[in-house]
């Protein structure tokens, strides 16, 4: 990425990197350790990152979400809903360097 000049990533990562490592249920521990691995990379890359730590993704039409940083604040968000806060968040400087939590808002 830096050879092409890519300064700032976002990323979509999964929300049981928000969870103790034991608490992560069995059949998701595998790809949480493959998401804490790559969440490692992206931290020493020197590029501004925003790490997007979504719950369950669901196929449903999008309105709006909410974002807090360092924690979830919800269990679903729509795939449009994500879909936008990635391109979105890629020009929020408030995020950069940032672990990202989203929701669909109610």
């Amino acid at each position: 990425m830096k050879e092409l000049n890519v300064e700032i990533i976002s990323v979509c990562l999964s929300a049981f990197l928000f969870y103790e490592p034991e608490k992560v249920p069995p059949m998701f521990k595998d790809l949480n350790a493959d998401h804490q691995r790559e969440f490692e990379v992206l931290k020493g890359s020197g590029l501004k990152y925003i790490a997007i730590l979504p719950p369950h993704i669901a196929d449903q039409p999008g309105s709006d979400y909410n974002v807090e940083h360092d924690k979830s604040p919800g269990k679903v968000v729509s795939k449009h809903e994500l879909g936008r806060f990635l391109i979105d968040s890629l020009i929020q400087p408030e995020h950069y360097g940032k672990v990202c939590g989203i929701c669909t808002k109610h």
